[in-house]
């Protein structure tokens, strides 16, 4: 029988699936940062990282779902074999292989419908991951030099150009910011020199 053989596919697949989902899972929640553009993402893109998380855990609640139903079939499978006896009909062969048969193809199809899933997973995480590439900030031009400085507890952003000897604007235009009051304590600032 196949069943050995279709366990470990199935087996494979799991693998193979939670890989997957923690690569992009971990790609999109790290990100990719660049020397020259370490500011915070846009507001927009922290609601895209959110819905994409949501999107992972709708779609493992449906793998967990789809194991459910291998399982039941698993369990169908073997209750069937129980049942035939030592001595079995060609008609009771024939029906259980019937039986078989059809679980083969419903393993086939839950298959299908689990790689169907991962290729929309990746497609949709494609499609976010470039909508955020594309609202970020432009980066810095790579000629300019200065400072990378990480934002403390308490302090302004004048404050830090006070100890860089730079204007505040200098800061507010390299790291594209809107006002000088939209630091945060953690964020990283290049300081032109």
């Amino acid at each position: 029988m196949h069943w050995p053989k279709i366990m470990h596919i199935v087996s494979n697949m799991k693998a193979f699936f939670s890989l997957a989902t923690l690569l992009c899972l971990g790609a999109v929640l790290t990100g990719c940062v660049t020397v020259q553009d370490q500011t915070a993402p846009p507001p927009a893109s922290k609601a895209d990282v959110q819905f994409l998380s949501e999107e992972i855990r709708r779609l493992q609640a449906r793998l967990e779902a789809s194991d459910q139903e291998m399982g039941r079939l698993s369990a169908e499978l073997y209750a069937s074999r129980s049942r035939q006896p030592e001595a079995a009909s060609a008609t009771q062969v024939q029906a259980l292989q019937g039986q078989i048969e059809d679980l083969q193809r419903q393993l086939v199809a839950l298959d299908a419908a689990r790689a169907k899933d991962r290729d929309k997973l990746y497609q949709d995480i494609s499609q976010n991951v470039a909508k955020l590439m594309k609202n970020s900030a432009p980066a810095r031009a790579a000629s300019q030099t200065g400072y990378e400085h990480t934002v403390k507890t308490g302090e302004s952003l004048s404050a830090i150009a006070v100890a860089y000897n730079v204007k505040v604007a200098a800061i507010v235009q390299a790291n594209n910011l809107k006002s000088a009051d939209q630091i945060y304590v953690g964020q990283k600032l290049f300081i032109p020199q």
